[in-house]
C-alpha cells in the first residue's frame, strides 16, 4: 500500500505547548479521530512488510512508543514472523518495578519510562531491537533509551532500528543515526514543520469543549479478562496475540448473535492495540456493518469547527488510571454500540467520567471491558 502525506497527516493545534504548539494527527492511527480499524491494520501492515524486507532473520525484540505508538506497534508484531519479544515503553508507574526513565522533549508528557525485571535475560535470543513510533522528529528520544539500555544491561552485539509511520529528520541526521548503528525505516517522509503555520491562527472555542465530570456512579455493563499479558514488561508477542484471541473469543461470545448499524471501539491511553484487534475482527464477522475505533488521550488539544480541521469537539475526563489526571476524548458520535477497552484497575471517577461523556452523545449500549493483570 502507498501512502501520501496527506493519507496520513492532518493538523491540529496543542493546547498549551509553546515548545510545539502544533500536532500531527494521522487520521488512520485509530487514536484522536475515529477511524476503521482494517485501514488502520493495513498501515501497519505497510510498516511490517518494509521490517520484513530489511530483516527478514533477525530475531526482533520490538518496542513501541507510548502513548500514541502502543496500538501501531504492536499492529506492525501482528504481521512479523520472526518477533521474539514486545514490549510498549510508558508513563504509568507501578509499585515493585524497575524502571529506565528518559525524556521526550517536545511531548505534552516528557518522562517516558521502560521497565526491565525481566528485560535482561531477553538479549541472548534477539538479534535486533526495533523502536517503533509514529513519527521521529530528530531521533533523540530513541538514542537516550539506547545509551540507558547499554549502560544498565551491558548489551553487546545487538542491532537497532526505528520504524516509524512519519520521518521528519533530515538525510544528514539519518546518516549520524546510521552511523551510530540505528538504521532508519520509514513509509513517508514529512517537511519538518509541516504546514504548521496552516493552524496557528486556530483559537480556543469554548462550545467545543465539554468538561464531563460525574457527580455520581454510573451504571454500565462491565466484563474482565484475566491475562498475565501486560506489555507494558517485557513479554512473548505470540503469548500476546493468542490472549489478544483470548479476548476477542469472550467479547463475542457475550454479544452473541446481536447485529449492529455502528459500533465504536474505544481503547484507554496505552491500551490501544486491543480495541483495534477486537473492533477488526467484529468487522469482519459481521458483527456491524460500520466499525471504528479510537482512544482516550493525555493529549490536550484545541477543537475547532473551522473547515478541514481534524477535531471537531473535546471531552475533558479524569483518566482512568488517575484521578488526578486529566484526559481528552475527541469527535465522539452516537453508536449502536460502544465497547470500552481497559486495562486499569478501575478508577471509578474516571471511568464514571467517560461514560458521562459517551452518553452525551446518545450512546446508551456501552459495555466495558477491562484487562485485569495477575
Amino acid at each position: 500500500m502507498q501512502y501520501s502525506i496527506d493519507d496520513l497527516v492532518r493538523l491540529a493545534k496543542r493546547d498549551n505547548n509553546n515548545i510545539r504548539p502544533y500536532l500531527y494527527v494521522n487520521p488512520i492511527q485509530g487514536k484522536h479521530i475515529p477511524t476503521d480499524p482494517e485501514d488502520t491494520m493495513m498501515m501497519c501492515r505497510t510498516l511490517a512488510n518494509m521490517v520484513k524486507a530489511a530483516y527478514p532473520s533477525d530475531r526482533l525484540f520490538v518496542i513501541g512508543f507510548a502513548e500514541t505508538a502502543t496500538g501501531i506497534a504492536a499492529g506492525v508484531c501482528h504481521y512479523l514472523d520472526n518477533v521474539v519479544y514486545y514490549q510498549n515503553t510508558t508513563r504509568e508507574q507501578a509499585d515493585n518495578e524497575e524502571y529506565l526513565y528518559f525524556t521526550e522533549s517536545h511531548s505534552h508528557a516528557t518522562d517516558q519510562m521502560l521497565r526491565t525485571n525481566s528485560i535482561d535475560h531477553c538479549f541472548e535470543n534477539v538479534d535486533r531491537i526495533i523502536f517503533i513510533d509514529d513519527e521521529v522528529t530528530t531521533g533523540n528520544t530513541i538514542c537516550k533509551l539506547v545509551d540507558r539500555l547499554e549502560d544498565k544491561c551491558g548489551i553487546s552485539k545487538i542491532k537497532y532500528s526505528i520504524a516509524s509511520i512519519l520521518n521528519s529528520m533530515t538525510n544528514f541526521r539519518v546518516n549520524q543515526l546510521e552511523d551510530k548503528g540505528i538504521e532508519c525505516l520509514f513509509i513517508s517522509d514529512l517537511p519538518f514543520e509541516y504546514k504548521k503555520n496552516s493552524i496557528m491562527d486556530i483559537s480556543y472555542e469554548k462550545d467545543r469543549d465539554t468538561l464531563c465530570k460525574a457527580d455520581e456512579m454510573e451504571n454500565v455493563d462491565c466484563v474482565e479478562f484475566d491475562t498475565k499479558a501486560n506489555v507494558r514488561s517485557t513479554i512473548s508477542f505470540y503469548e500476546y496475540e493468542s490472549e489478544i484471541n483470548r479476548f476477542v473469543s469472550k467479547i463475542e461470545k457475550i454479544i452473541g448473535y446481536e447485529h449492529y448499524g455502528r459500533l465504536l471501539v474505544l481503547g484507554t491511553e496505552e491500551c490501544m492495540y486491543p480495541a483495534i484487534r477486537l473492533g477488526e475482527i467484529l468487522k469482519k464477522d459481521g458483527v456491524a456493518e460500520a466499525v471504528k475505533v479510537h482512544a482516550t488521550t493525555r493529549s490536550p488539544i484545541i477543537a475547532s469547527c473551522e473547515d478541514g480541521y481534524p477535531l471537531n469537539h473535546r471531552y475533558q475526563i479524569r483518566s482512568v488510571y488517575d484521578k488526578e489526571r486529566d484526559t481528552y476524548v475527541y469527535n465522539l458520535k452516537k453508536y449502536d454500540k460502544v465497547i470500552v477497552v481497559t486495562d486499569t484497575g478501575i478508577v471509578a471517577e474516571g471511568m464514571n467520567d467517560l461514560l458521562v461523556a459517551l452518553r452525551s452523545v446518545g450512546n446508551k449500549n456501552i459495555l466495558v471491558s477491562r484487562w485485569i493483570y495477575f
